[in-house]
Protein backbone atom coordinates (compact mmCIF):
# COMPACT_ATOMS: atom_id res chain seq x y z
CA UNK A 1 0.00 0.00 0.00
CA UNK A 2 1.56 3.31 -0.87
CA UNK A 3 0.38 6.88 0.08
CA UNK A 4 0.80 9.99 -1.67
CA UNK A 5 0.82 13.73 -1.33
CA UNK A 6 -2.11 15.70 -1.70
CA UNK A 7 -0.93 17.06 -4.75
CA UNK A 8 -3.07 18.52 -7.33
CA UNK A 9 -2.82 20.15 -10.97
CA UNK A 10 -3.23 23.84 -10.84
CA UNK A 11 -4.65 23.81 -14.54
CA UNK A 12 -6.58 21.01 -14.74
CA UNK A 13 -7.31 19.53 -10.91
CA UNK A 14 -9.27 16.34 -11.06
CA UNK A 15 -11.46 17.81 -8.54
CA UNK A 16 -12.67 20.23 -11.09
CA UNK A 17 -12.97 17.94 -14.00
CA UNK A 18 -16.45 18.21 -14.91
CA UNK A 19 -16.26 22.02 -14.90
CA UNK A 20 -13.01 21.86 -17.22
CA UNK A 21 -14.06 18.98 -19.17
CA UNK A 22 -17.30 21.22 -20.25
CA UNK A 23 -15.82 24.66 -20.40
CA UNK A 24 -12.79 25.66 -22.15
CA UNK A 25 -12.28 28.80 -20.88
CA UNK A 26 -13.00 27.29 -16.96
CA UNK A 27 -8.68 26.13 -16.45
CA UNK A 28 -7.62 29.51 -17.48
CA UNK A 29 -9.57 32.38 -15.55
CA UNK A 30 -9.14 29.49 -12.65
CA UNK A 31 -5.36 28.95 -12.81
CA UNK A 32 -4.57 31.45 -9.91
CA UNK A 33 -7.66 31.96 -8.67
CA UNK A 34 -7.13 31.65 -4.67
CA UNK A 35 -10.18 29.27 -3.44
CA UNK A 36 -10.75 30.39 0.72
CA UNK A 37 -10.46 26.52 2.19
CA UNK A 38 -13.97 26.63 3.99
CA UNK A 39 -14.20 24.41 7.20
CA UNK A 40 -16.29 22.01 5.32
CA UNK A 41 -13.67 21.27 3.18
CA UNK A 42 -11.21 20.94 6.16
CA UNK A 43 -13.65 18.94 7.51
CA UNK A 44 -13.39 16.64 4.65
CA UNK A 45 -9.86 16.71 4.41
CA UNK A 46 -9.62 15.20 7.81
CA UNK A 47 -12.19 12.48 7.35
CA UNK A 48 -10.43 11.63 4.30
CA UNK A 49 -7.39 10.86 6.65
CA UNK A 50 -8.65 9.16 9.47
CA UNK A 51 -10.73 7.00 7.01
CA UNK A 52 -7.66 6.22 5.21
CA UNK A 53 -5.70 5.32 8.85
CA UNK A 54 -9.29 3.19 9.87
CA UNK A 55 -8.35 0.75 6.63
CA UNK A 56 -4.77 0.61 7.32
CA UNK A 57 -5.43 -0.94 10.91
CA UNK A 58 -8.53 -2.81 9.94
CA UNK A 59 -6.29 -4.29 7.02
CA UNK A 60 -2.65 -4.31 8.72
CA UNK A 61 -1.59 -2.21 5.46
CA UNK A 62 2.05 -0.46 5.74
CA UNK A 63 2.89 2.52 4.74
CA UNK A 64 6.67 2.97 3.20
CA UNK A 65 6.55 6.31 2.67
CA UNK A 66 6.79 7.75 5.94
CA UNK A 67 5.99 6.57 9.32
CA UNK A 68 2.53 5.05 10.32
CA UNK A 69 0.78 6.93 13.33
CA UNK A 70 -1.66 5.55 15.25
CA UNK A 71 -5.48 6.90 15.08
CA UNK A 72 -5.59 8.14 18.44
CA UNK A 73 -2.22 9.80 17.32
CA UNK A 74 -4.14 11.23 14.34
CA UNK A 75 -7.15 12.35 16.33
CA UNK A 76 -4.87 15.00 18.22
CA UNK A 77 -4.34 16.69 15.14
CA UNK A 78 -7.94 16.79 13.47
CA UNK A 79 -8.70 20.59 15.11
CA UNK A 80 -12.41 19.11 13.45
CA UNK A 81 -12.77 15.79 14.86
CA UNK A 82 -16.26 14.75 16.54
CA UNK A 83 -18.36 11.72 16.58
CA UNK A 84 -19.75 11.94 12.99
CA UNK A 85 -16.37 12.22 11.56
CA UNK A 86 -15.48 9.08 12.96
CA UNK A 87 -18.72 7.31 12.06
CA UNK A 88 -17.99 8.40 8.13
CA UNK A 89 -14.25 7.25 8.32
CA UNK A 90 -15.49 4.05 9.55
CA UNK A 91 -18.02 3.74 7.10
CA UNK A 92 -16.00 4.30 4.14
CA UNK A 93 -13.73 1.96 5.32
CA UNK A 94 -15.73 -0.29 6.16
CA UNK A 95 -17.21 0.11 2.28
CA UNK A 96 -13.44 -0.53 0.86
CA UNK A 97 -12.83 -3.61 2.82
CA UNK A 98 -15.83 -5.14 1.45
CA UNK A 99 -14.98 -4.55 -1.72
CA UNK A 100 -11.76 -5.58 -1.14
CA UNK A 101 -12.97 -9.44 0.49
CA UNK A 102 -15.60 -9.52 -2.35
CA UNK A 103 -13.08 -9.13 -5.12
CA UNK A 104 -10.49 -11.41 -3.12
CA UNK A 105 -13.12 -14.38 -3.04
CA UNK A 106 -13.22 -14.27 -6.74
CA UNK A 107 -10.22 -13.70 -7.73
CA UNK A 108 -7.13 -16.08 -8.05
CA UNK A 109 -4.79 -14.15 -6.22
CA UNK A 110 -4.51 -11.57 -3.69
CA UNK A 111 -6.21 -7.92 -4.83
CA UNK A 112 -4.18 -4.93 -4.70
CA UNK A 113 -5.45 -1.76 -3.10
CA UNK A 114 -3.80 1.80 -3.05
CA UNK A 115 -4.73 4.67 -0.87
CA UNK A 116 -4.44 8.12 -1.43
CA UNK A 117 -2.06 7.35 -4.43
CA UNK A 118 -0.45 10.44 -6.38
CA UNK A 119 -1.33 9.56 -10.23
CA UNK A 120 0.86 11.35 -12.27
CA UNK A 121 -1.39 12.66 -16.24
CA UNK A 122 0.37 12.75 -19.17
CA UNK A 123 -2.44 15.16 -20.70
CA UNK A 124 -1.29 18.17 -19.97
CA UNK A 125 2.35 19.08 -18.60
CA UNK A 126 1.56 19.10 -14.33
CA UNK A 127 -1.34 17.72 -14.62
CA UNK A 128 -2.03 15.11 -11.29
CA UNK A 129 -4.91 13.78 -8.69
CA UNK A 130 -4.69 11.65 -5.45
CA UNK A 131 -7.25 9.01 -5.72
CA UNK A 132 -8.75 7.84 -2.67
CA UNK A 133 -8.44 4.39 -3.35
CA UNK A 134 -7.84 1.90 -5.93
CA UNK A 135 -8.44 -2.07 -6.21
CA UNK A 136 -7.05 -4.00 -8.72
CA UNK A 137 -8.30 -7.73 -8.85
CA UNK A 138 -7.31 -10.77 -11.45
CA UNK A 139 -11.14 -11.45 -11.13
CA UNK A 140 -13.19 -11.38 -14.59
CA UNK A 141 -10.17 -10.77 -16.60
CA UNK A 142 -9.04 -7.99 -14.85
CA UNK A 143 -11.14 -5.66 -12.53
CA UNK A 144 -10.40 -2.01 -11.15
CA UNK A 145 -12.57 -0.46 -8.40
CA UNK A 146 -12.00 2.97 -7.74
CA UNK A 147 -13.59 4.17 -4.68
CA UNK A 148 -14.27 7.84 -3.59
CA UNK A 149 -15.36 8.99 -0.57
CA UNK A 150 -17.35 12.38 -0.22
CA UNK A 151 -17.90 14.02 2.71
CA UNK A 152 -20.80 16.77 1.67
CA UNK A 153 -24.79 17.31 1.10
CA UNK A 154 -24.94 17.12 -2.51
CA UNK A 155 -25.75 13.99 -4.16
CA UNK A 156 -22.74 13.07 -5.88
CA UNK A 157 -23.36 10.70 -8.91
CA UNK A 158 -21.15 7.44 -10.41
CA UNK A 159 -22.96 8.24 -13.45
CA UNK A 160 -24.67 11.69 -14.07
CA UNK A 161 -28.06 10.64 -15.61
CA UNK A 162 -28.31 14.28 -16.73
CA UNK A 163 -25.69 14.56 -19.16
CA UNK A 164 -25.60 10.35 -19.52
CA UNK A 165 -21.87 10.53 -18.93
CA UNK A 166 -19.77 8.67 -15.97
CA UNK A 167 -18.65 10.88 -13.32
CA UNK A 168 -15.88 13.27 -14.77
CA UNK A 169 -13.74 13.42 -11.67
CA UNK A 170 -13.54 9.51 -11.23
CA UNK A 171 -13.08 8.19 -14.73
CA UNK A 172 -9.57 10.63 -14.97
CA UNK A 173 -8.54 8.96 -11.67
CA UNK A 174 -9.73 5.11 -13.63
CA UNK A 175 -7.78 6.15 -16.53
CA UNK A 176 -4.62 6.99 -14.88
CA UNK A 177 -4.73 3.55 -12.47
CA UNK A 178 -5.23 1.59 -15.12
CA UNK A 179 -2.63 3.37 -17.33
CA UNK A 180 -0.57 2.71 -14.58
CA UNK A 181 -1.41 -1.48 -14.01
CA UNK A 182 -2.10 -2.19 -17.79
CA UNK A 183 1.41 -3.30 -19.60
CA UNK A 184 1.70 -5.94 -16.10
CA UNK A 185 -1.54 -6.64 -15.15
CA UNK A 186 -4.81 -7.81 -17.43
CA UNK A 187 -7.77 -5.30 -17.14
CA UNK A 188 -11.13 -5.56 -18.74
CA UNK A 189 -13.81 -3.94 -16.62
CA UNK A 190 -13.66 -0.29 -14.49
CA UNK A 191 -16.33 0.18 -11.41
CA UNK A 192 -16.35 3.85 -10.41
CA UNK A 193 -18.25 3.84 -6.51
CA UNK A 194 -19.07 6.96 -4.37
CA UNK A 195 -19.16 6.31 -1.07
CA UNK A 196 -21.23 9.96 0.90
CA UNK A 197 -22.35 8.32 4.15
CA UNK A 198 -23.26 11.98 5.14
CA UNK A 199 -26.58 11.19 3.23
CA UNK A 200 -26.03 8.07 2.83
CA UNK A 201 -25.59 7.68 -0.63
CA UNK A 202 -23.40 4.82 -1.91
CA UNK A 203 -23.66 4.26 -5.69
CA UNK A 204 -21.71 2.58 -8.40
CA UNK A 205 -20.96 2.60 -12.47
CA UNK A 206 -19.17 -0.14 -13.89
CA UNK A 207 -17.93 -0.02 -17.64
CA UNK A 208 -15.68 -1.91 -20.00
CA UNK A 209 -12.27 -0.53 -20.33
CA UNK A 210 -12.63 0.23 -24.07
CA UNK A 211 -14.69 2.94 -22.83
CA UNK A 212 -12.55 4.55 -20.29
CA UNK A 213 -9.80 4.58 -23.30
CA UNK A 214 -12.97 6.23 -25.24
CA UNK A 215 -13.63 9.03 -22.59
CA UNK A 216 -9.54 9.61 -22.86
CA UNK A 217 -9.73 10.01 -27.19
CA UNK A 218 -13.06 11.43 -27.30
CA UNK A 219 -13.64 13.66 -24.31
CA UNK A 220 -10.59 14.47 -22.10
CA UNK A 221 -8.05 15.32 -25.01
CA UNK A 222 -10.47 17.32 -26.86
CA UNK A 223 -11.32 19.54 -23.75
CA UNK A 224 -7.79 20.15 -23.17
CA UNK A 225 -7.31 21.55 -26.82
CA UNK A 226 -9.80 23.40 -26.16
CA UNK A 227 -8.68 24.92 -22.85
CA UNK A 228 -5.16 25.88 -24.08
CA UNK A 229 -6.68 27.62 -26.96
CA UNK A 230 -5.42 31.05 -27.27
CA UNK A 231 -9.12 32.44 -26.53
CA UNK A 232 -10.99 29.72 -25.14
CA UNK A 233 -14.47 29.71 -25.57
CA UNK A 234 -16.45 30.28 -22.49
CA UNK A 235 -19.56 27.29 -21.56
CA UNK A 236 -22.28 28.30 -19.08
CA UNK A 237 -23.65 25.61 -17.05
CA UNK A 238 -24.16 24.52 -13.77
CA UNK A 239 -20.00 24.29 -13.45
CA UNK A 240 -20.66 27.94 -12.85
CA UNK A 241 -21.22 27.74 -9.12
CA UNK A 242 -17.59 26.49 -8.79
CA UNK A 243 -15.76 29.58 -10.76
CA UNK A 244 -14.24 32.06 -9.52
CA UNK A 245 -14.77 34.19 -13.06
CA UNK A 246 -18.13 33.21 -12.58
CA UNK A 247 -19.84 36.98 -11.57
CA UNK A 248 -17.39 38.36 -14.74
CA UNK A 249 -18.27 36.18 -17.33
CA UNK A 250 -20.23 37.45 -20.52
CA UNK A 251 -21.16 34.16 -21.90
CA UNK A 252 -22.50 33.49 -18.23
CA UNK A 253 -24.49 36.73 -18.50
CA UNK A 254 -25.81 36.61 -21.87
CA UNK A 255 -27.10 33.01 -21.10
CA UNK A 256 -28.75 33.73 -17.71
CA UNK A 257 -30.55 37.05 -18.62
CA UNK A 258 -31.02 35.46 -22.42
CA UNK A 259 -28.81 38.04 -24.38
CA UNK A 260 -27.33 37.47 -27.74
CA UNK A 261 -24.26 38.93 -28.23
CA UNK A 262 -22.18 37.55 -31.53
CA UNK A 263 -19.17 39.63 -30.91
CA UNK A 264 -15.54 38.10 -30.43
CA UNK A 265 -14.48 41.17 -28.28
CA UNK A 266 -13.28 39.08 -24.82
CA UNK A 267 -15.30 37.05 -22.34
CA UNK A 268 -14.66 39.40 -19.83
CA UNK A 269 -17.27 41.96 -18.16
CA UNK A 270 -15.94 45.42 -17.53
CA UNK A 271 -16.79 46.93 -14.30
CA UNK A 272 -18.79 49.33 -15.99
CA UNK A 273 -20.37 46.53 -17.50
CA UNK A 274 -21.05 45.26 -14.45
CA UNK A 275 -22.37 48.42 -12.82
CA UNK A 276 -24.68 48.79 -15.41
CA UNK A 277 -25.91 45.29 -14.07
CA UNK A 278 -26.02 46.09 -10.49
CA UNK A 279 -29.65 47.78 -10.14
CA UNK A 280 -31.26 44.88 -12.49
CA UNK A 281 -30.12 41.98 -9.82
CA UNK A 282 -32.48 42.53 -6.95
CA UNK A 283 -35.38 42.44 -9.71
CA UNK A 284 -33.67 39.65 -11.55
CA UNK A 285 -33.51 37.91 -7.89
CA UNK A 286 -36.88 38.73 -6.97
CA UNK A 287 -38.27 37.62 -10.76
CA UNK A 288 -36.87 34.25 -10.13
CA UNK A 289 -37.71 33.67 -6.80
CA UNK A 290 -41.34 34.45 -7.85
CA UNK A 291 -40.98 32.02 -10.85
CA UNK A 292 -39.95 28.89 -8.44
CA UNK A 293 -42.48 29.54 -6.24
CA UNK A 294 -44.57 29.75 -8.45
CA UNK A 295 -44.05 26.53 -10.41
CA UNK A 296 -43.55 24.75 -6.90
CA UNK A 297 -47.08 25.67 -5.99
CA UNK A 298 -48.09 24.02 -9.24
CA UNK A 299 -46.32 20.78 -8.47
CA UNK A 300 -48.01 20.63 -5.05
CA UNK A 301 -51.33 20.63 -6.48
CA UNK A 302 -50.84 17.95 -8.81
CA UNK A 303 -49.20 19.35 -11.83
CA UNK A 304 -46.05 17.59 -13.43
CA UNK A 305 -43.78 20.16 -15.15
CA UNK A 306 -41.54 17.78 -17.71
CA UNK A 307 -38.24 17.03 -16.35
CA UNK A 308 -39.30 17.92 -12.93
CA UNK A 309 -40.32 16.32 -9.66
CA UNK A 310 -41.16 17.04 -6.29
CA UNK A 311 -38.64 15.71 -3.08
CA UNK A 312 -38.53 16.71 0.69
CA UNK A 313 -35.56 19.26 0.92
CA UNK A 314 -34.65 17.62 4.02
CA UNK A 315 -35.25 14.22 5.77
CA UNK A 316 -34.28 14.22 9.31
CA UNK A 317 -34.20 10.56 11.40
CA UNK A 318 -34.43 11.18 14.93
CA UNK A 319 -34.82 8.85 18.08
CA UNK A 320 -37.49 9.30 20.12
CA UNK A 321 -37.48 7.22 22.97
CA UNK A 322 -33.52 7.17 23.91
CA UNK A 323 -34.37 5.67 27.47
CA UNK A 324 -35.92 3.01 25.36
CA UNK A 325 -33.69 2.67 22.71
CA UNK A 326 -30.39 2.73 25.15
CA UNK A 327 -31.94 -0.55 26.98
CA UNK A 328 -32.44 -2.31 24.09
CA UNK A 329 -29.27 -1.81 22.79
CA UNK A 330 -27.69 -2.85 26.26
CA UNK A 331 -29.50 -6.42 25.77
CA UNK A 332 -27.86 -6.88 22.37
CA UNK A 333 -24.54 -6.56 24.18
CA UNK A 334 -23.74 -2.63 22.54
CA UNK A 335 -22.54 -0.22 24.56
CA UNK A 336 -25.18 2.77 23.75
CA UNK A 337 -23.76 5.75 24.47
CA UNK A 338 -20.47 7.56 23.26
CA UNK A 339 -18.95 10.69 25.30
CA UNK A 340 -22.27 12.00 26.64
CA UNK A 341 -24.78 10.76 24.40
CA UNK A 342 -26.74 8.13 23.08
CA UNK A 343 -24.63 6.63 19.22
CA UNK A 344 -25.86 8.15 15.79
CA UNK A 345 -28.22 6.12 14.01
CA UNK A 346 -25.43 5.62 11.07
CA UNK A 347 -23.01 4.28 13.73
CA UNK A 348 -25.89 2.47 15.52
CA UNK A 349 -27.35 0.99 11.63
CA UNK A 350 -23.69 0.04 11.78
CA UNK A 351 -23.33 -1.67 14.49
CA UNK A 352 -26.54 -3.86 14.73
CA UNK A 353 -26.66 -4.36 11.19
CA UNK A 354 -29.82 -2.78 8.74
CA UNK A 355 -32.22 -5.24 9.35
CA UNK A 356 -31.51 -5.96 13.06
CA UNK A 357 -31.89 -1.95 13.45
CA UNK A 358 -35.06 -1.64 11.82
CA UNK A 359 -36.34 -4.77 13.48
CA UNK A 360 -35.14 -3.11 17.04
CA UNK A 361 -34.55 0.39 16.96
CA UNK A 362 -36.92 1.05 13.98
CA UNK A 363 -39.94 1.53 16.16
CA UNK A 364 -38.23 4.65 17.96
CA UNK A 365 -37.67 6.54 14.71
CA UNK A 366 -39.49 9.58 13.57
CA UNK A 367 -38.90 11.36 10.41
CA UNK A 368 -38.80 14.79 9.80
CA UNK A 369 -39.74 15.94 6.55
CA UNK A 370 -38.53 19.18 5.09
CA UNK A 371 -40.17 21.50 2.59
CA UNK A 372 -41.52 20.64 -1.27
CA UNK A 373 -38.61 21.97 -3.44
CA UNK A 374 -39.11 21.61 -7.34
CA UNK A 375 -35.80 19.76 -9.01
CA UNK A 376 -34.55 18.31 -12.31
CA UNK A 377 -35.39 14.59 -12.24
CA UNK A 378 -31.68 13.84 -12.39
CA UNK A 379 -31.96 14.77 -8.41
CA UNK A 380 -31.46 11.10 -6.33
CA UNK A 381 -33.94 12.20 -3.97
CA UNK A 382 -37.26 9.67 -4.16
CA UNK A 383 -39.84 11.93 -5.93
CA UNK A 384 -43.02 12.64 -3.89
CA UNK A 385 -46.43 11.86 -4.57
CA UNK A 386 -49.39 14.51 -5.05
CA UNK A 387 -52.74 13.16 -4.66
CA UNK A 388 -54.37 16.14 -6.85
CA UNK A 389 -57.82 17.27 -5.27
CA UNK A 390 -60.14 18.17 -8.28
CA UNK A 391 -62.14 21.89 -7.53
CA UNK A 392 -65.39 21.92 -6.12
Amino acid sequence: MVKSPQTHSSDFPASKAASWLNCGLFSKVNKDAVFEETEVARYGTQTHALGCAEIKKRMNLKDYDEDDVSIEELIKTLDLYDENMKSLAETYAQTVISVFESQKKVATEEPIIVLEQLLEMDFSEGAKGTLDCGIYSDANGGTVTIIDLKTGRSPVMAFDRETNTPNAQLSLYALYFVKAYKDIYPIKNVRLLIVQPVINNTNDYEMNVDDLFKFETDVLLPAVTRAKADNPEANPGKQCKYCAFACKCKRRMEATLGVIDNSKEASELSDDEILSLLPKLDEIGDYIASVKTYATKKAQEGYKWPGFKLVRSKITRKISNEEQVAKILKENGIEPYGSASLLGITELTRKLGKAKFNELIGPFITIQEGSLVLVSNSDIREEVTIEHKEAE
